[in-house]
């Protein structure tokens, strides 16, 4: 290999699950400077990065680097070029830094920029191993793909990326309506709902979890189930015992969870915080938020919002110039969803239209096979975790009740993971997402399958 071409590799890779849900914050100190990061990458999906960097002289270079995500670089005679963050790139040196601009049309590559004064995006002209950091910058890095050519690079403010830190005490209102007084933030926190299972796993990191419910372990139903090992339990239920055996700083609950185990875990002097919607899209936005402010993340906690939105955005931009299609999604058992569901609002922001609203029948309906019949929807989605099916897709496609559906003769009936589609998270947004590749499959080209691997 020619001395000319060198690794740059970053600190070792954390990572929390949704990929697409990462952030890394520097702590802070007294010394060196603090810069903003945004790197979008090939999904559109942009991260933001508050670190400090202490160097007399801080480059771009460094900044990068201190993200803590591994990073591939090629040095040359104008610098360091960036071949590959985070594995999105070229993998040099086994391949050319530009090794998907070479031949043919396409072309795709990491971009270097610094935020103006006038907040907008400027193109460096240095690379980032000579272009010196100041307190307050912030560095863009676009991996930019000429076959999106109506991709683009949102800027993001400085104070929105590095956020001064929370103040506490705080007083937070929960779900009960309680004024909660929190002196700090809870370290020593546990969870006894997937969904805050999930929300807090990307909120505070395993560090400050003491545990989560056992469902979080099941990968049918849980999208963190990979992501649990530095957690020290993963078996808690809303038994009052051993919640309060765990002299847990914060432990967050549901309205449906036991009144009666609320009212013991109080009478015993225990820190609960009580959330109270999980039925909608901006349900799951105000938990994010509380939670964030229950912790002291609430920088963080906008950060998944203003992720979870950009994904949202994306998906409705693909489908929205299509007609919609009618839908049902279907439980063994007769099990189905109308407004004011989860499931609904997936297959609404998907683009659908789904045939349990149209008629009327409530939230939370059971229906019979005559109601599928009447109905015939044009796809047929089918959750199978909440019962014995093994394999859902069969058990329904084979029933000769419903061998004359369209969904059925034109192979439009499929099984969703229960994972996306039942979260109640800001996971949900891949619920959205699967239901829109199912739906719209013309609307989701080559490019972002690839993507997506």
């Amino acid at each position: 290999m020619s001395s000319r071409r060198i690794f740059v590799l970053g600190f070792i890779f954390f990572a929390l699950s949704l990929s697409s849900f990462l952030s890394v914050r520097a702590q802070d100190g007294d010394e060196g400077i603090q810069v903003g990061l945004v790197i979008q990458e090939a999904d559109g999906l942009q991260q933001t990065y508050c670190v400090t960097l202490d160097e007399p002289e801080p480059t771009g270079m460094q900044a990068l680097e201190a993200i803590n995500a591994p990073v591939l670089a090629e040095s040359g005679p104008r610098g360091v070029t960036v071949c590959q963050i985070d594995e999105t790139g070229c993998a040099f040196p086994d391949d050319d830094c530009f090794c998907q601009c070479m031949g043919g049309e396409a072309c795709a590559y990491w971009a270097y920029f610094h935020l103006g004064d006038n907040d907008t995006w400027q193109y460096s002209v240095q690379g980032a191993l000579s272009y010196n950091v100041q307190q307050g910058d912030v560095e863009g890095w676009w991996w930019r793909n000429n076959a999106n050519p109506d991709a683009s690079f949102q800027p993001v403010a400085f104070d929105d990326i590095c956020a001064p830190a929370a103040t506490f005490p705080r007083t937070v209102v929960d779900g009960l309506g309680r004024e909660v007084v929190i002196d700090a933030p809870p370290q020593r926190i546990a969870s006894v709902t997937l969904a805050t299972d999930e929300i807090l796993l990307d909120l505070v990191g395993p560090e400050r979890l003491l545990g989560v419910t056992h469902f979080a372990e099941d990968s049918a139903i849980s999208n963190v189930a990979g992501d649990l090992e530095a957690v020290p339990r993963t078996d808690l239920v809303g038994n009052p015992e051993l919640l309060i055996s765990l002299d847990a700083d914060m432990v967050v609950l549901s309205t449906y969870n036991n009144p009666a185990a609320l009212d013991q875990l109080q009478d015993a002097d225990v820190p609960i915080f009580v959330l109270e919607g999980f039925n909608t899209l901006a349900d799951v936005r105000a938990n994010i938020r509380t939670l964030g402010r229950v912790t002291g993340e609430d920088a963080r906690a906008e950060q998944l919002i203003d992720e979870m939105d950009t994904i949202l955005e994306t998906i409705q931009a693909k489908v929205s110039p299509h007609d919609p299609v009618r839908v049902l999604y279907y439980e063994p058992g007769g099990v189905t969803y109308g407004s004011g569901s989860t499931v609904d609002e997936i297959i609404t922001l998907a683009g659908g239209l789904n045939v349990v609203d149209e008629a009327g029948l409530g939230a939370y309906p059971v229906v019979n096979p005559e109601f599928v019949l009447s109905v015939d929807p044009d796809v047929i989605l089918l959750g199978g975790w909440f019962s014995s099916e093994s394999d859902p897709l069969d058990w329904f496609t084979q029933d000769p009740v419903f061998s004359m559906l369209t969904a059925v003769q034109n192979g439009r009936v499929y099984a969703v993971p229960d994972a996306h589609l039942t979260a109640v998270s800001h996971y949900l947004v891949y619920g959205v997402e699967d239901v829109a590749r199912l739906l719209y499959p013309d609307a989701f080209d080559t490019v972002d399958e690839q993507n997506d691997e």
